[in-house]
C-alpha cells in the first residue's frame, strides 16, 4: 500500500471506507501522514486497531518512508 500511496504524494490524510485489517492505515503512518478508515466488522476494526497502533509506536528515522518530491510542469 505504501506504494500505492506513492501516486498522491501531496495527499495529508487518507480516507480508507472499507478498512479491514488496516492495511492502509500501516502505510498512512508508515509515510507520515493522518488516516481515516471506516470498518462496520468489530473482529476487524480491532484487528485494525493493533495494527496501525503498532505502526505508531515503531521507531522511524526522519526522512525515511516519506513521498518523494516530484517536479511538475505546466503546459502552455
Amino acid at each position: 500500500m505504501k506504494w500505492c500511496l506513492g501516486f498522491v504524494p501531496q495527499a495529508e490524510t487518507i480516507l480508507d471506507p472499507f478498512m479491514g485489517s488496516g492495511t492502509t492505515g500501516v502505510a498512512a503512518v508508515q509515510t507520515g501522514r493522518k488516516f481515516i478508515g471506516i470498518e462496520i466488522e468489530p473482529k476487524y476494526f480491532d484487528i485494525a486497531c493493533k495494527r496501525i497502533q503498532a505502526a505508531v509506536n515503531e521507531p522511524r528515522l526522519p526522512g525515511l518512508d516519506q513521498p518523494k518530491p516530484t517536479q511538475e510542469a505546466m503546459a502552455l
